[in-house]
């Protein structure tokens, strides 16, 4: 039996894409029937203040400079992307009923909502999203069988929450939290699940990361709703919306326009000067980097208009050859090179693959006496491995897979039962962060016939370890995933060293036994990849000017 499902909106003329996406994702969803759309109506029938009150309240100063730096940064700096087809799915939601509730503050509110909540209760409703996240009218949780499922973006300041994304840009937060909240028929809060995604520069940038990210969670929770998953007892207190004062838009638009002025000072530096800006290089160690520290380790030489990221060692014919993504600044765009392990440099430096999009994460591996290459083609938009011709400058692609998406930092591990996994980022829509979600697939081979997806898809949902940072490898009998800690609004901020616990296709347990930090230069930003073999070790990190 399908899952009745309502629609809570407040302006069906306002919705963002990320809404959308989740209308779009009941609708097509088998399980699921979207039988009521809950409309909001805040301009009836609401308590009225006298007209000097209400216009200092709506062009205070606060709320017009604010709402001018977002009309700013909307217009100008990331203007919104649709991912669906709105107006397709209009038409589909012509037929849905519609039912009007009034605003929390309208003086009949009580008495409005008890005839909504018999009507809801005749429509045998399992459950009603909340798309509006800053009010939700708790009381028509009685309504549905599991009540109402909503959003709570950022960590509340006091009991109140600001803008979604204003407050970690002024505080520079480490990151957003995306809350899913549930509201109960018994009037109980719960915390269904949550994930936390990185921290942009801008308050819209922010916004759109978490918001896009946010719609996995629900989808992810969807499934275990269908499945009768009983959540954990996890209560949540209730925090309201508060405008933000005068001086903290001040003090965010004096830092926006800070940020602003030095991403453009960085640009002029490359150009007048060829400073690089967050100038990826690569280091070579011996011995396991579990046991050891990367201090005292230098950068490989590379050309000064490239970085070098992403390190793969392969021994072939009694040699070691570093794989790396070759950076170049004049192109802005990433190709495959290797070099041969000489000391704590290379030598014999060749271009491996060059091609019209951009390529990185060249996970090089051997299969029944046969040599792969899978490097990320996410501007491709599909997964590619190539199979050596002539190594290491000669290859034809083999296998392709994952065709139309946007997928990234993909490896495959081969367990103690012979079982081979695919690890794998995707991007679930255009606008959703890449770096923030994790997939599992259990695979026949590197010809990828069979390709069965983890029973908990995606497996994680945080831009702090979700994203690879290299292949697996094995240190005393455990096995460890290297994954990036995209934080404090800097891409691959740092390390992860993760211990994998288990591994089926229904479940996946890890937990984090180190953070490397780009600690070990002062003059370094971030360090986010990995790759161990018996007797060496590479990994990247990025300086902040070179």
């Amino acid at each position: 039996m399908n899952s009745r499902i309502g629609i809570l909106i407040d302006d069906f003329h306002d919705l963002s894409n990320w809404q959308w996406r989740i209308i779009e994702a009941v609708l097509d969803e088998p399980t699921l029937e979207f039988t009521l759309i809950l409309q909001e109506n805040k301009t009836q029938n609401q308590v009225r203040h006298s007209p000097i009150r209400d216009f200092f309240t709506r062009f205070s100063p606060n709320r017009t400079l604010f709402k001018i730096q977002k009309y700013i940064e909307q217009r100008v700096f990331f203007k919104a992307v649709f991912s669906v087809d709105t107006i397709e799915l209009r038409t589909r939601l012509a037929s849905v009923p519609t039912i009007e509730i009034e605003g929390q503050d309208s003086s009949k509110y009580d008495e409005i909502t008890k005839t909504i909540i018999e009507r809801l209760q005749q429509s045998n409703l399992d459950l009603i999203i909340s798309l509006d996240s800053l009010c939700v009218p708790v009381r028509l949780a009685e309504g549905a069988k599991n009540g109402i499922w909503s959003f709570c973006f950022g960590s509340p300041v006091g009991a109140h929450y600001s803008p979604i994304g204003f407050n970690e840009v002024v505080q520079k937060e480490s990151s957003i939290e995306c809350r899913l909240i549930s509201y109960s028929p018994n009037g109980q809060m719960q915390l269904i699940d949550h994930a936390f995604f990185n921290r942009g520069w801008s308050m819209v940038e922010t916004a759109t990361m978490a918001s896009e990210g946010g719609v996995s969670i629900l989808l992810k929770n969807f499934k275990k709703l269908r499945q009768g998953y009983n959540y954990p007892s996890c209560p949540h207190g209730q925090v309201k919306y508060k405008y933000p004062s005068l001086f903290q838009v001040m003090r965010y638009i004096t830092t926006f326009y800070i940020s602003l002025w030095d991403k453009l000072e960085r640009r002029m530096a490359y150009r007048l000067w060829g400073q690089r800006h967050e100038c990826w290089s690569v280091f070579i160690g011996k011995g396991n980097f579990l046991e050891g520290t990367p201090h005292g380790l230098k950068p490989l030489k590379m050309a000064k208009d490239e970085f070098w990221a992403d390190p793969f060692l392969f021994n072939y014919g009694g040699e070691d050859y570093v794989f790396f993504e070759n950076y170049s600044y004049k192109t802005n765009r990433g190709k495959i090179s290797c070099g041969k392990v000489d000391g704590h440099q290379l030598l014999d430096i060749v271009d491996v693959l060059d091609l019209e999009y951009h390529l990185s994460f060249p996970f090089i591996f051997e299969e029944d006496g046969v040599i792969y290459l899978m490097p990320e083609t996410s501007e491709n938009k599909r997964l590619e491995i190539y199979r050596a011709l002539d190594f290491p400058t000669k290859w034809e692609l083999a296998t392709t897979a994952f065709e139309g998406e946007q997928v990234a930092d993909a490896f495959f591990f081969d367990d103690t039962q012979n079982q081979k996994w695919l690890f794998i980022n995707k991007q679930m829509a255009e606008t959703s962060p890449l770096n923030s979600e994790l997939f599992i697939y259990k695979v026949d081979s590197v010809a990828l016939n069979t390709i069965l997806p983890h029973a908990q898809n995606p497996v994680i949902i945080d831009a702090r370890v979700a994203r690879n940072g290299g292949a697996i490898f094995e240190y005393e009998n455990e096995y460890y995933r290297p994954s990036q800690r995209n934080t404090e609004g800097v891409y691959g901020r740092a390390l992860n060293i993760n211990r994998i616990k288990k591994l089926t296709l229904e479940t996946y347990e890890e937990e984090n036994v180190r953070i490397v930090e780009p600690d070990f230069d002062k003059n370094l930003m971030a360090t986010h990849h990995l790759h161990q073999t018996d007797k060496l070790f590479v990994f990247d990190a990025a300086y902040k000017a070179k």
